[in-house]
C-alpha cells in the first residue's frame, strides 16, 4: 500500500528570511529533502523586524510576531543565548516571545500529522497546543545546547519541563554525544540519532589534491567554544617549522577583536587573515585553496561544546584533511588516524604537531580524506538521512494510531 503524503511541521527558532540568507542551512536541506519525497512541509518560527509568513521554494514558513518591529531581533542574527548576553532588554523579550509563540501555535490554522520540535527546551511549549488539537505525532530534536539550560532551571520548573518532554513520541539527536546527554534526563521516550549532512555542498565530494601552499583554515563563529585562542598559539609553533604557513579564519563574532589582538601579541598577525563572514563562491574558494582544516573546539565557561561539528563534514566534502578536538560529537565524524586527526582540547603542543604532520605528509592527507569521504557518504549523505527521518515519522504515526 502506497504511503500517503504527510503534513509535516518543524518548529524552530529561526529560518532564512530571504533568498541567500544562511540561517540554519541544515534545516533547509532537511525540509527540502522531505518535500522532494512528496510531503507537505512547513516551519513554524519567529518573525524578524515585522517579517510575515512566506512560501520559500515550496516550504510554508509561518512566522509569529512577538514585539514591535524594531525590537524583533531576539532571533536570527545570532543564537538566542548569545543575544541575551547583550543586556536585560533582550532577556526581557524572552517572555513575550514564548507567550506569543504559544498563542499563535494554539491558533495555527492547518492540521498536521507530524510536529518536529527543534530546541524543545523551550519550544515544546509551542508544540503541545498543536498536539492536543490534532493528535499529531511529536518528535523532539535535541541539539545539545538546550540541555545546559535545563539543568539550570529551578527544581519545580525542571520537573514540569521533564513532564512535557515525556509526552513526545520520539527524540532525535545529532550525535552519540548528545544521545548520552539526553539519556541523563531519564526520559521514557526512545532516542534515535539523526545527524545533519553537509549544509552547503550539493555535488559529490571533491577528491583530495596536494596544495603548493601551506594554508590552514578555520570556518565558524568567533566565540569561546571554538577554541581559536588555542589555534593561534598552535599556529605560532607551526610557523617555527613552516615559516611559509598561513592561517585563514573565516567567520565573525564577539571575540574577533580579542583574537586579532592575540595574533599581534604572538607576532603572527602578518600570516593570519580574518576574512569576516563568507558565503557562496567566496567560502567555496577558501575550502578549495586550504591544505588542512582545523576545528579546535573546547568546553566554554557555561558548559557548551561542539555537539557534532558539521563543518568537518563540509571540509571533508571539499577534499580537505581535518584536525579537530577530541570532544563532544566530533569523534562521530573524525575518527583519529582514520578519517582525520584528533587532539586533546586545549593541548596547544599536540594541536601544532597534528597540523604539521598533515602539512608534511600528502600521502597521509590523501588517506584521511578518502576514508573521511567514504564515512560521510555512508553516514551523513542527505538522501539517507531524509529516508531515515521519513521512516521514523511513519513509525511514530503508526504507533500513535495503534495506541489511540
Amino acid at each position: 500500500m502506497e504511503q500517503r503524503p504527510l503534513r509535516i511541521l518543524h518548529i524552530a527558532t529561526a529560518y532564512p528570511r530571504w533568498p541567500g540568507d544562511v540561517i540554519s542551512p541544515w534545516l533547509v536541506q532537511m525540509l527540502q529533502g522531505l518535500r522532494q519525497r512528496g510531503h507537505e512541509v512547513g516551519v513554524f518560527t519567529s518573525s524578524y523586524r515585522g517579517l510575515g509568513s512566506q512560501i520559500e521554494d515550496g516550504i510554508h514558513v509561518y512566522r509569529f510576531r512577538y514585539a514591535p518591529r524594531r525590537w524583533e531581533i531576539l532571533t536570527h542574527d545570532m543564537a538566542v543565548p548569545e543575544r541575551m548576553k547583550q543586556g536585560q532588554v533582550y532577556q526581557a523579550m524572552v517572555l513575550p516571545y514564548l507567550a506569543s509563540g504559544i498563542l499563535h501555535a494554539a491558533a495555527f490554522p492547518r492540521r498536521q500529522d507530524i510536529l518536529h520540535i527543534h530546541w524543545p527546551i523551550p519550544h515544546i511549549l509551542f508544540g503541545l497546543p498543536m498536539r492536543a488539537r490534532w493528535h499529531a505525532a511529536v518528535l523532539l530534536y535535541i541539539h545539545g545546547g538546550e540541555l545546559n539550560f535545563f539543568w539550570k532551571l529551578p527544581t519545580p520548573l525542571r520537573t514540569l519541563v521533564h513532564h512535557f518532554l515525556n509526552r513526545a513520541d520520539l527524540i532525535t539527536v545529532n550525535s552519540s554525544y548528545t544521545r548520552a546527554r539526553v539519556q541523563e534526563l531519564s526520559l521514557r521516550v526512545p532516542i534515535e540519532i539523526v545527524p545533519f549532512g553537509n549544509p552547503h555542498a550539493t555535488a559529490d565530494p571533491i577528491p583530495y589534491r596536494p596544495k603548493s601552499s601551506k594554508r590552514i583554515l578555520f570556518v565558524g563563529r568567533l566565540i569561546e567554544v571554538k577554541g581559536l585562542d588555542d589555534l593561534l598559539q598552535a599556529f605560532q609553533k607551526v610557523r617555527k617549522q613552516h615559516p611559509d604557513a598561513t592561517l585563514r579564519i573565516v567567520g565573525d563574532g564577539p571575540l574577533r577583536p580579542f583574537l586579532e589582538a592575540l595574533a599581534a601579541e604572538l607576532g603572527i598577525q602578518e600570516a593570519v587573515t580574518f576574512t569576516g563572514y563568507l558565503t557562496g563562491e567566496a567560502l567555496t574558494r577558501e575550502y578549495l585553496e586550504a591544505s588542512v582544516f582545523v576545528l579546535p573546539s573546547k568546553v566554554d565557561r557555561i558548559g557548551q561544546t561542539e555537539t557534532l561539528g558539521v563543518v568537518n563534514i563540509e571540509a571533508l566534502s571539499y577534499g580537505i584533511p581535518v584536525v579537530a578536538s577530541r570532544i563532544g560529537g566530533i569523534p562521530d565524524v573524525i575518527q583519529d588516524g582514520q578519517t582525520g586527526l584528533l587532539f586533546t582540547p586545549g593541548n596547544v603542543e599536540e594541536l601544532a604537531k597534528k597540523i604539521a604532520r598533515i602539512l608534511e605528509s600528502p600521502d597521509l592527507a590523501r588517506r584521511l580524506v578518502e576514508a573521511g569521504q567514504a564515512h560521510i557518504r555512508t553516514h551523513y549523505a542527505w538522501p539517507k538521512i531524509i529516508e531515515r527521518l521519513e521512516s521514523l515519522y511513519i513509525r511514530c504515526l503508526a504507533r500513535r494510531f495503534l495506541t489511540g
